[in-house]
């Protein structure tokens, strides 16, 4: 096993518990997790379902920035408005540093391009939008490429950290509170682009959502995004999704499979995908690395 991966799930154990002593109540255990709720009789589970609030449906996000109320464009879209996530100076001089020379220019390859998943949080920024099963043991959420969140409900808690491995949706334990489903998400790997600016989190990201309905047809989700390494205060996002008034909704399935290889412009290779390598004059220099690759 790598030190890489070891430290890293050290440094998001370390960070979550210290949350939950700064936070008491906001953030849920990462220590020795909760066994899940003992199976329920068949009425139990009956009455469990009858009590969730109905999200059926597809679910289209309003299309702004990341951060909904700044507005500007769709967060799948390229342009050059940006999210102002609360950056440190260092983090905002590199992010700054590659919106000028790389994504203004036009020379950002968005991995979503080159069939990478969407990822968590972009997963909840969707082009086509979401859908949502729910259930009393589990939460997913389906999103276009195909890509699912699993939510577990059943009163575990998060994996020891020998076993949380980072990944790009992270490790989602959540609890009803009413009809809100209030979401701890860890284990999420860092530089993970959140849209086609390049926007990224560090590998010690943990976010906090609170998703509801305000009303029959409205969708909300508050996140609260804290990176001790990139951020000098928490992010609170707003996100809004309307339900679709089509009859009959139907998502399809993108698949990434067909865009995994290297593009050919002029028939020469723009990008080699797992380059470690980056000399000077690259698009990508060393010193921005960090919003370029994932």
């Amino acid at each position: 096993m790598s030190a890489y991966v070891k430290n890293t799930r050290l440094i998001c154990l370390t960070f979550a518990i210290g949350l939950g002593l700064a936070f008491p109540g906001s953030v849920f255990a990462a220590t020795a997790p909760a066994k899940p709720a003992a199976p329920r009789s068949a009425p139990e589970r009956a009455r469990a379902f009858a009590a969730l609030p109905d999200w059926s449906g597809i679910w289209y996000g309003t299309g702004t920035l990341f951060d909904q109320s700044r507005g500007g464009r769709n967060p799948n879209g390229i342009g050059n408005n940006r999210d102002f996530p609360p950056y440190n100076a260092a983090w905002e001089a590199k992010y700054s540093s590659f919106l000028e020379r790389v994504v203004k220019p036009g020379k950002f390859v968005d991995p979503l391009t080159l069939g990478y998943l969407g990822g968590f949080p972009r997963i909840m920024a969707p082009a086509r939008g979401l859908q949502f099963a729910v259930t009393p043991e589990q939460v997913w959420i389906v999103y276009e490429r195909p890509d699912v969140r699993y939510i577990y409900t059943d009163g575990r808690g998060h994996p020891p950290d020998d076993e949380l491995f980072p990944s790009w949706e992270g490790h989602s334990v959540g609890r009803w509170e009413g009809d809100t489903l209030v979401v701890d998400t860890i284990g999420i790997k860092g530089g993970i682009v959140i849209d086609r600016t390049g926007l990224v989190f560090s590998d010690e990201v943990h976010i906090t959502e609170r998703i509801h309905k305000t009303n029959e047809n409205t969708l909300e989700d508050v996140l609260t995004i804290v990176d001790p390494v990139a951020f000098t205060r928490p992010w609170v996002v707003t996100r809004h999704y309307t339900r679709s008034g089509e009859k009959d909704p139907t998502m399809t399935n993108v698949s990434s499979l067909e865009n995994n290889r290297n593009p050919i412009v002029n028939g020469e290779t723009t990008v080699v995908l797992n380059a470690t390598d980056f000399n000077p004059d690259d698009v990508y220099p060393a010193d921005i690395k960090p919003f370029a690759t994932p």
